[in-house]
């Protein structure tokens, strides 16, 4: 797999760790609020990730596909945290 898609990835599974652990340690009055931070962390980590590959070559692309997938797995943990 070349290193743009490992660091696609990589912040996923990261933000998937992040959501699991919030919906399962932080109490449900909060984890709404600790879920609005997850996001723009996993965005933020996406960037620095994509920096580090040092491609420039579908940057902008790879970016926004880091940036949906973190929405999506937040999106899905919102909906489990407000479920439960």
């Amino acid at each position: 797999m070349p290193a743009a898609r490992t660091a696609v990835v990589a912040v996923w599974l990261l933000t998937l760790v992040g959501v699991v652990l919030i919906d399962a340690l932080v109490p449900d009055v909060h984890a709404l609020s600790w879920l609005a931070l997850a996001l723009p962390l996993a965005v933020v980590a996406g960037i620095v990730a994509h920096l580090a590959v040092a491609e420039q070559r579908g940057f902008v692309v790879r970016v926004a596909a880091t940036a949906s997938g973190s929405f999506v797995l937040v999106l899905l943990g919102a909906a489990v945290a407000v479920a439960v």
